[in-house]
């Protein structure tokens, strides 16, 4: 079989490149700034049919293809206010598109900040007809709730067809307690939001309510019939998880030590435990519905466990990844093992992500990238021992000479030891300016995927090092985001190293970054002023106390329970802390010498693009060289492309002036 599927992808891969051939060099801020051509790519049940997404416009289309008459039996047009960001199929008649949209804060909220409200919904598409249906808007009342709640927790339900189990947060009367009268009040408490849970007909949008929790309920665990058997609760720093015994919830496990497990899945294969990564270690635990005492599957001290797969049809537990700083898989599914080894065997030394498959497991979806090479979406079929390319992210970038990518290890001034990917640009060199990109910081990266970004400034002529965030500096302090000073600690020394070596020019060196990207590139100029010759931050914060602030106004109070707020205050702490005033580079901005470009977009409901602004206007008082460009859309990772096309072309004309050598 690996000799015939081997055969078939090169010859798919041959077609491919031959298309490509002969085209002209590309603008990189256009071409680099495209979205990816094809994304969130699904395998129907049956495996007849895939679906994915591609840009349309300033909206974006799905996209049905058919597998047997290969050719694309429906395209469907989504509203450019909606970001669909997956696509998951609750039968092979109807397909679900979870998305987000935004709108601006009613004036009634007295939002001082004026942020846009991050908005979940979840859509249904009839596979034969075509029709979308938004589901649960029976529940909404014309969008007068706060939605933001909104989840889909259970679909593909045997017992429960055409059936979807979603959870929302909702006003309910007889929780709401008015402020009058009273000298407690709990904002949360008393403001009448619960979270409450709901089977939705796909058919026709009907819900019909299943249960419903208090003002701290913030999430459910459903079983394999679709029924709530326990749901957590988080009341100021202490969680608590309870499980449903006949008509009442008793408490099964709780802590008050103000961390939030990590659960990643909800049940476990036979729905009487939870798998969960408690605090206080890595190792992953099953929480039995009984109450009797939480077991740990595979111990913190030898294994750090990153995130665990569920197979897509059994929910049998398929593979873990453990180890931070040298991730890989631990397999509990050996017909899955197979499947994925099958297909690594024709990829040596690429990621390879085997990430769908039909129910009959005869059909698989593999995603195949590293950072040199875009993402290819392969369909295989293994009982007809055959491959074709189901898509490409970047076909635009097939005649692209991209650049050379290797990995570094370096220790940093506190005595740990940093990875990273060192990116050169096409033809080499030596004395070359050099960009430190940081990664956006989420626990779990994998920093071998293709960065478009690193890419983009690698094709401008810069050396790019791109230091393992997640996997090192992150790691040894629990897996937290870093701030202040100490978040250059992953950064500095592979400067050194890089200057030491003569491949970079110590005096021509930029930070940048999106997100916690963007922050750690303020902090850099702010807290080493001699290490770095200019600042790009995209989304970046600027003031950590202020950003709390804004989230617990935003959600509801201090004690609030939304997901938003309580990771940003677990990560950074309290908003009247001084040691929070002293990291944030807006108080330390008269130390700043290198010039900043500064970007916002206006509808990021992660950071306020007032976070940019306000660090633009400091900076400008101050006599220093800043550049603020503010964008209308395209949220916390440019996700529009045209506005991802403006901060390339602003990011390239700003390096060109104080990265490279005039001429």
């Amino acid at each position: 079989m690996k000799k015939s599927l081997f055969a078939a992808l090169v010859m798919w891969i041959a077609l491919s490149t031959a298309a490509w051939a002969g085209q002209a060099k590309i603008n990189l801020a256009t071409d680099f700034g495209a979205l990816p051509k094809v994304r969130a790519l699904t395998l129907s049940p049956s495996g007849h049919v895939v679906a994915w997404m591609e840009p349309r416009g300033r909206g974006s289309g799905v996209f049905l293809f058919n597998v047997g008459t290969k050719a694309v039996q429906r395209e469907v047009r989504l509203s450019a206010a909606l970001k669909v960001y997956s696509l998951e199929w609750e039968s092979d008649n109807t397909l679900l598109m979870r998305a987000v949209t935004t709108e601006p804060a009613p004036p009634q909220s007295e939002l001082s900040w004026h942020q846009p409200i991050r908005l979940d919904v979840v859509l249904a598409l009839n596979i034969a007809t075509g029709k979308v249906r938004t589901l649960l808007s029976d529940r909404m009342m014309g969008g007068n709730y706060f939605t933001t709640g909104v989840q889909l927790l259970d679909w593909d339900i045997p017992q429960r067809p055409h059936t979807v189990i979603m959870s929302v947060r909702m006003f309910n009367p007889t929780a709401y307690r008015s402020t009058l009268g009273t000298m407690i009040h709990s904002a949360v408490g008393d403001s009448g939001m619960v979270d409450s849970l709901f089977a939705v007909d796909t058919r026709t949008g009907k819900s019909t309510a299943i249960s419903s929790g208090d003002a701290y309920t913030d999430g459910w665990f459903i079983d394999n019939a679709g029924n709530p058997v326990a749901r957590s609760e988080w009341h100021r720093n202490r969680f608590t998880i309870e499980a449903r015994q006949d008509h009442t919830w008793r408490p099964i496990y709780h802590h008050t030590d103000g961390q939030v497990p990590d659960f990643g899945a909800q049940l476990d294969p036979s729905a009487h435990a939870i798998l969960a990564f408690l605090p206080g270690g890595s190792g992953l635990w099953k929480i039995p519905l009984d109450g009797s005492a939480p077991q740990e599957l595979l111990p913190a001290a030898k294994h750090r466990v990153i995130q665990f797969d569920l197979s897509r049809f059994s929910k049998s537990l398929s593979y873990m990844w453990v180890g931070r700083s040298d991730p890989h898989r631990v397999w509990f599914d050996s017909a899955a093992r197979s499947r994925y080894e099958s297909v690594a065997h024709v990829f040596p030394g690429r990621r390879v992500e085997v990430y769908d498959h039909s129910r009959n497991r005869q059909e698989v979806l593999a995603e195949i990238d590293d950072p040199q090479n875009p993402p290819t979406y392969y369909l295989i079929n293994f009982a007809a021992h055959g491959a074709v390319i189901a898509g490409e992210s970047y076909p635009q970038l097939a005649h692209v000479e991209l650049a050379q990518v290797h990995a570094v290890q370096y220790p940093t001034r506190g005595g740990r030891s940093v990875k990273a990917e060192v990116y050169v640009p096409p033809g080499g060199g030596k004395d070359l300016p050099l960009v430190v990109l940081v990664p956006g910081g989420a626990v779990g990266n994998n920093p071998r995927n293709f960065d478009w970004f690193a890419q983009f400034l690698a094709a401008e002529g810069d050396v790019v090092l791109q230091p393992d965030v997640s996997g090192t500096a992150l790691a040894t302090e629990g897996g937290y985001l870093l701030w202040g000073g100490v978040s250059q600690r992953y950064a500095i020394n592979g400067v050194h190293l890089l200057v030491k070596q003569g491949l970079v020019n110590p005096h021509r060196v930029c930070i940048a970054g999106m997100g916690y990207g963007g922050y750690a590139a303020l902090a850099g100029v702010a807290f080493y002023p001699g290490t770095y010759a200019c600042a790009v931050s995209v989304n970046g914060i600027s003031d950590l106390g202020a950003l709390v602030a804004h989230m617990i106004h935003v959600f509801g109070g201090s004690d609030s329970t939304h997901a938003a707020l309580v990771g940003w205050r677990d990560q950074i702490g309290s908003p009247v802390d001084p040691k929070v005033a002293r990291e944030s580079p807006i108080h330390a901005a008269r130390a700043i010498k290198a010039p900043v470009l500064l970007i916002g977009t206006e509808d990021d409901a992660v950071v306020p693009v007032s976070q940019s602004a306000a660090m633009a206007h400091v900076l400008r008082a101050q006599g220093k060289a800043v550049t603020f460009l503010k964008l209308q859309r395209g949220g916390n990772s440019l996700a529009r492309s045209d506005d991802r096309i403006k901060a390339l072309r602003a990011i390239g004309s700003f390096l060109n002036r104080y990265l490279h050598p005039a001429g």
